[in-house]
């Protein structure tokens, strides 16, 4: 087995280990794609999972068993509720930095990715997306972060190599999510987000998310404290998205205001 492979894999494993929520997504995905989905298929979800089934239903006000809940999704909510009810779910999962390297937070990088998610949704119309998977590609844009720390936690990478492998890292991330069933829009766009713009499968939404994911950083780091302020956005990435910096900033400052889960309260 070479090292692309044995890393894609353990990383699959870890992720299942570690993140339920993260599992079940590409199962309501397909349920929803499925006609006329029973009862039985919706308690499959998560019934061999008792702490899973305490989230989603704890986070979505139900006060049901498996069967109650089943029903309450089946009839009368619908797949799509507990596709964003097991995102929601993820969002307070998935951003767990074991060793906290590189000055990232788990607070910080959560905020990062799920403000950056909500940003290239908001231009899915535009970039021709489902606008669940326009979210999702911001959201696993900075996950490679967790992967890479989860491999390190495991004493398979070396702390010190984050930076001459944070391409391998993407692609190790997003071979480990096709395994578990994520779409190819989604894995390309997490395999692509170190990749020269040129060479991406997508560039239009690289465009995007890296000028987005920049201008976040900056205000992490100090460099600007507010979005935009000051900033010098890349030229190239700016002519790919055939937006102005104006609407860009805008779009961004508004998302950032709105984030009701900032990183001094979490």
């Amino acid at each position: 087995m070479n090292l692309i492979t044995d890393n894609s894999e353990r990383l699959s494993r870890i992720f299942r280990e570690d993140f339920s929520s993260l599992v079940l997504l590409p199962k309501i995905e397909k349920l929803i794609n499925k006609q006329d989905p029973t009862l039985e298929d919706v308690l499959g979800l998560c019934s061999h999972n008792d702490s899973l089934f305490e989230k989603l239903t704890r986070r979505g006000g139900f006060n049901s068993d498996g069967d109650g809940f089943a029903k309450e999704i089946l009839f009368k909510k619908g797949l799509s509720f507990l596709k964003s009810l097991a995102i929601r779910t993820m969002n307070q999962e998935i951003f767990e930095l074991p060793i906290k390297l590189h000055g990232v937070s788990e607070s910080i990088l959560k905020r990062r990715s799920i403000v950056l998610a909500r940003f290239i949704k908001h231009f899915a119309d535009l970039l021709d997306l489902n606008p669940d998977d326009a979210y999702l590609c911001g959201l696993f844009f900075n996950f490679s972060h967790v992967s890479f720390e989860k491999l390190a936690e495991s004493q398979i990478l070396e702390v010190a190599d984050y930076d001459s492998l944070k391409i391998d890292c993407a692609y190790w991330t997003s071979q480990a999510m096709r395994e578990i069933g994520f779409e190819e829009t989604i894995t390309s766009f997490i395999s692509d987000s170190f990749k020269d713009f040129y060479s991406t499968t997508f560039p239009f939404a690289q465009a995007l998310a890296r000028i987005g994911n920049g201008l976040l950083i900056e205000t992490e780091v100090g460099v600007n404290a507010l979005i935009g302020r000051g900033s010098k956005i890349d030229r190239d990435l700016l002519d790919a998205t055939g937006l102005s910096p104006r609407e860009i900033v805008a779009v961004l400052k508004d998302l950032t205001r709105a984030y009701k889960g900032g990183v001094n309260n979490q």
